[in-house]
């Protein structure tokens, strides 16, 4: 048994060896982060700054998403209100056009009598009324047009488009 009890006995001290060396090093390491905690301190509350800085920010873009989202959401609405409007243009103005192209094929002379609301079938009331020029037979000039101040942006931009295409 003495020969066990010397190898058990060397085992135990290189253990312990390696342990004090260990320890050591654990010290010199303890060391440094005690110098260095002040430091760490400073780092922390860095770190503590900038994460309510990006809750702010994330905060603040939440509240510029919902108010762009609103914002989106009227123009989209007023969009399709637009396009509702500009869809019964568009059908009333092939209505007059087909009044006009029924008059033309009749062989009516383009300067007799001008055109009445009532040759018109889907137009409602003078706001949608029209005239045509007694001397050419086109739709009038911005003068004898009708254009009461109640027109939708949509009708200006028609009856700009429809000028246009006739000059």
């Amino acid at each position: 048994m003495d020969r066990f009890q010397i190898i058990l006995e060397v085992a135990l001290s290189a253990l312990l060896l390696i342990t004090i060396f260990y320890s050591l090093y654990l010290g010199r390491a303890l060391s440094v982060i005690r110098r260095n905690r002040g430091e760490l301190d400073a780092l922390i509350a860095s770190l503590q700054s900038s994460s309510q800085q990006a809750q702010s920010g994330i905060d603040h873009l939440r509240q510029t998403t919902e108010m762009v989202g609103r914002s989106l959401g009227k123009t989209v609405e007023s969009g399709k209100s637009l396009k509702r409007e500009l869809t019964m243009l568009c059908e009333r103005s092939e209505a007059v056009a087909q009044v006009l192209e029924k008059t033309a094929s009749i062989g009516r002379p383009a300067h007799s009598e001008p055109l009445r609301e009532a040759d018109a079938p889907d137009m409602e009331g003078p706001r949608f009324s029209a005239r045509l020029r007694t001397d050419e037979g086109r739709w009038g000039s911005p003068s004898t047009l009708k254009t009461p101040s109640g027109k939708t942006a949509a009708e200006r931009e028609l009856l700009r488009a429809l000028r246009q295409k006739q000059v």
